[in-house]
């Protein structure tokens, strides 16, 4: 089976998936949401204790100054230097509360060394208030770390850092120093958003655009009567709730958010050099321009020149197609770039050498689309 056959028609493919209904639906749903409904970020500082010699060393007092503090909040005293072994180390925790989080209900952490710990497999996570950006606790962790690779469990683990056997898996993208405690906070204070007693509600678009905030507005107002809503800019539609669903604005927001709308977006296209992946999107066009790159010739937007009097008679400039002269492809100016693509793979382009075309049109100022490269 000739490998390099797919390997050349996979970029047509994908752009034919992508532009093959230009005109599509989806849920508001999944374009907007209402504004304040979004999650918050909580962090705290602990210490996790249990370790079979992999914490913090002796040298290292962020976990035992820490840990000094909390016993004598429970009457017990004693000096930094009576505090020894690799079993403790301090941790940063975070962790995201979502949006309607109400009190009881759990969380998972993230638990992340800052000293020297070489692995926190088998830890515990002591009691943890979890703080937002103003100080204020929303929820408190506690609990067994978890989700952490076999590493270093010697009581000298200090001098295995580097060995072969003190590795992180590539694969779930996890080191011995970071690790979950899976349901380990419970929310202690709720995030209070009063949704019945609203009169107008702000749905923020995911990804502005003045094209989508209008149609997204003029699809509610068809819904719901004119007058409804307004696209306050590109990324906010403002909704006047109606005086039918007062004091039922969850049933409203459910009605707002399975409605269809035709989204609008920006062309681009996406070019991935290390894997050789290419996505364009719809409403991508070349304007007239010549490019010589190796062994091709692509013209767009000029005249094929014909020397053979016969041949000059049967073409005729009604005709769309893109002509082929060996490596030479012809088109109209103005062309999709689905027609440039269809026909450069016709002449076998490899997708290294498609991606060089792209940017050089890009680079030209002919390729009408925004052109990210990664």
């Amino acid at each position: 089976m000739n490998t390099g056959f797919f390997v050349r028609l996979a970029p047509l493919v994908l752009f034919l998936m992508i532009c093959s209904n230009a005109a599509f639906a989806v849920r508001i749903k999944d374009l907007a949401g209402i504004r304040g409904m979004r999650d918050n970020k909580l962090i705290g500082f602990s210490i996790v204790i249990g370790l079979n010699g992999t914490g913090d060393s002796a040298e290292s007092l962020m976990s035992r100054k820490p840990l000094k503090n909390a016993l004598e909040r429970m009457g017990i005293s004693m000096s930094l230097g009576e505090i020894r072994g690799r079993s403790l180390a301090a941790v940063m925790v975070t962790s995201t509360l979502p949006a309607f989080a109400k009190q009881g209900q759990k969380l998972d952490v993230t638990v992340s060394a800052l000293g020297d710990a070489v692995s926190l497999r088998g830890g515990i996570l002591i009691m943890t208030p979890l703080r937002a950006p103003n100080r204020e606790v929303f929820a408190v962790a506690q609990g067994a770390v978890v989700d952490i690779p076999m590493g270093v469990e010697l009581p000298d683990a200090r001098s295995m850092i580097g060995s072969q056997e003190f590795k992180f898996d590539p694969k779930r993208n996890i080191v011995p120093t970071v690790g979950h405690v899976i349901g380990g906070a419970l929310v202690e204070r709720e995030i209070n958003l009063e949704l019945n007693t609203r009169t107008r509600l702000f749905l923020n678009l995911k990804a502005p655009d003045f094209t989508t905030a209008f149609r997204l507005a003029k699809v509610i107002n068809r819904n719901l009567g004119d007058g409804s809503a307004r696209a306050s800019d590109a990324g906010t539609v403002e909704v006047s709730v109606p005086s039918s669903y007062l004091g039922q604005t969850v049933e409203l927001i459910s009605r707002i958010e399975n409605m269809d709308i035709e989204p609008d977006a920006v062309a681009k296209v996406v070019l991935d050099e290390r894997t050789g992946t290419i996505v364009m999107g719809t409403h991508v066009r070349i304007l007239p321009i010549a490019i010589s790159y190796g062994n091709l010739n692509l013209r767009i937007g000029e005249k094929q020149v014909i020397k053979d009097p016969k041949a000059r008679r049967a073409k005729t400039d009604a005709e769309p197609e893109p002509e082929e002269q060996g490596n030479v492809i012809l088109f109209k100016g103005g062309v999709d770039i689905k027609e440039v693509v269809d026909g450069l793979n016709k002449i076998g382009i490899s997708n290294s050498d498609l991606i060089e075309v792209l940017k050089t049109v890009k680079s030209a100022g002919a390729l009408q689309a925004e052109l990210i490269i990664k």
